[in-house]
């Protein structure tokens, strides 16, 4: 099976995709990025509000292929850490609903 690339943008919605999977995808789209549109890269790192210290530092592998699996892993992880986020701070406002 062929995999389809995706936009970090689409991780959210694509909750039924394995670690893997998604992974890959999203490996398949930035190597394409690094490849034909680096400009775009960066703002889509700026705007999902990857590391930039660790964005430079994925740059610096050996290849692009090595690059766009480190970006993906980046991309993944801060898109964890802001679904994490969102719901504590839901469970943190419902606390306070109920304490009223």
């Amino acid at each position: 099976m062929e995999l389809s690339p995706i936009e970090p943008g689409e991780i959210a919605r694509l909750n039924n995709l394995s670690y893997n999977e998604l992974h890959s995808r999203l490996k398949l789209f930035l190597r394409d990025l690094l490849e034909h549109d680096f400009e775009r890269l960066c703002a889509l790192m700026y705007r999902h509000d990857v590391s930039e210290i660790r964005f430079h530092e994925a740059l610096q592998r050996k290849t692009d292929d090595e690059r766009a699996a480190e970006i993906a892993t980046l991309v993944i992880e801060r898109e964890k850490q802001k679904i994490a986020t969102r719901t504590a701070y839901a469970k943190s406002k419902q606390q306070q609903i109920g304490d009223k």
